[in-house]
């Protein structure tokens, strides 16, 4: 139950903040929507990165940082190959689902579908979806 109350302390933080530092402006002042090009690309780019057995921390060294929350990818899974959904708008960010093919540490391969959320504006941030339930 810890890692959930802090799952959820920590994304109820980060909501604050953000409704926070948005201010009382007009929508007009939101960032724009996501290029769908350019978050196809960036979520290619972070994938073709981790199947070449690139350290995670290797996203945030890019210029500009890429912030990538794959917990599998941190955990030491190797990424063999991947197959990409059609990148969508979803609210002013992307969406994709991508197909993995992984494998564990013990060499265990097996397939998984996940969803990312892309963002591009005003940085690159790429969520896995479903993290902390």
């Amino acid at each position: 139950m810890v890692p959930f109350r802090r799952t959820l302390a920590a994304t109820a933080a980060i909501t604050l903040t953000v409704l926070a530092s948005a201010g009382c402006g007009t929508t007009s002042e939101l960032p724009p929507t996501v290029d769908l090009a350019d978050a196809g690309r960036e979520l290619t780019a972070a994938l073709d990165a981790w199947k070449k057995g690139e350290p995670h921390a290797s996203m945030t060294a890019k210029a500009p940082p890429v912030v990538f929350s794959e917990p599998l990818w941190e955990g030491g899974t190797r990424l063999l190959s991947f197959e990409l959904g059609a990148v969508e708008l979803h609210g002013r960010q992307a969406r994709c689902t991508a197909k993995l093919a992984l494998q564990e540490k013990s060499g265990k391969q097996y397939e998984r579908k996940i969803g990312y959320q892309i963002d591009t504006t005003p940085r690159v941030v790429i969520a896995r979806e479903g993290l902390g339930l």
